[in-house]
C-alpha cells in the first residue's frame, strides 16, 4: 500500500471516530435530564433571583384577606361591625419590633376595607366586649338561621390578629378575626410567603443571620 492510500485511509478513520464521538455527546445531552429524574425522582428546587424577587407578596396577602372575608360575609359580622387591627407578631420572638408585622396587618386590613369591612382605628371600648342591654347570645343564634335578620340586632365588634414564623425559605403566616363579645374566632386562615429581598428588608434578623455565616471552604493559603 503506497503512502497516498495510507494517508487517505487514516484521514477517513479519524473522521469516522470524530463523528462517533459527537454522536455520543449529543445522545448524552438528550438523555441527561431524563436520567437525573429517573435516578433521583426529583426536580431542582432552587429558583433564580429574578423569579424570587418578582413574587407578588401583596397579592398573596390579598388572597388571604379574601378568604378571611368569605367567612364573615354572612351573619357572623355585619357591615356595621367595627373590626380593630393589631400588628402581626413573631411567634418565636414576641419582642420583634421589625416593620414586617405591622406591614402585613396593614395589607390584610386594607384588602378587607376594599371588601366592605369596617376597619376601625384605635382600641376597642369596654362596650365592645359586652352585649347590649336586653340582648344576649340566644338572640343572635336564633337570628342566624334567618337571612338578614341579624342586621336588626346591635352589631358586634371584632379584632384582626395575626402572627408569623420565620423558616428557611418561607414565612408562615396566620390570621384570625375574633369577635370581642365572646372571644369567638369567626374566621381564620394560614398561608406562606416566600423569603424575597423585600421580605428580608422588613426582617433585619434575616440579614444578620446571613452575615453570621462562616465559609466552609478555605479562602486563603495562610495558616
Amino acid at each position: 500500500m503506497n503512502k497516498a492510500a495510507l494517508s487517505i485511509l487514516t484521514a477517513t478513520l479519524l473522521l469516522s471516530l470524530q463523528g462517533c464521538g459527537n454522536r455520543l455527546w449529543e445522545d448524552t445531552k438528550e438523555t441527561t435530564s431524563d436520567t437525573f429524574n429517573y435516578v433521583f425522582d426529583t426536580t431542582p428546587t432552587a429558583r433564580t433571583f429574578h423569579d424570587a424577587a418578582s413574587v407578588p407578596i401583596i397579592e398573596l396577602n390579598d388572597r388571604a384577606a379574601d378568604v378571611l372575608y368569605s367567612n364573615v360575609a354572612g351573619n357572623e359580622l355585619t357591615d356595621d361591625s367595627a373590626v380593630f387591627v393589631s400588628p402581626f407578631t413573631n411567634q418565636n420572638d414576641p419582642g420583634d419590633k421589625s416593620v414586617f408585622g405591622p406591614t402585613m396587618a396593614q395589607q390584610i386590613s386594607d384588602r378587607l376595607v376594599q371588601q366592605g369591612v369596617r376597619i376601625t382605628e384605635g382600641v376597642p371600648n369596654a362596650t365592645d366586649f359586652t352585649y347590649t342591654s336586653g340582648v344576649g347570645p340566644a338572640d343572635y343564634e336564633k337570628a342566624s338561621g334567618l337571612m338578614g335578620s341579624s342586621r336588626d340586632l346591635p352589631s358586634r365588634s371584632a379584632k384582626l390578629v395575626g402572627s408569623y414564623v420565620i423558616a428557611d425559605q418561607y414565612v408562615y403566616m396566620t390570621a384570625r378575626i375574633i369577635r370581642l363579645v365572646d372571644s369567638t374566632v369567626v374566621s381564620a386562615h394560614n398561608w406562606t410567603l416566600p423569603i424575597t429581598d423585600s421580605v428580608r428588608e422588613m426582617l433585619p434578623q434575616l440579614s444578620a443571620k446571613d452575615e453570621g455565616l462562616v465559609p466552609t471552604v478555605k479562602t486563603s493559603f495562610n495558616d
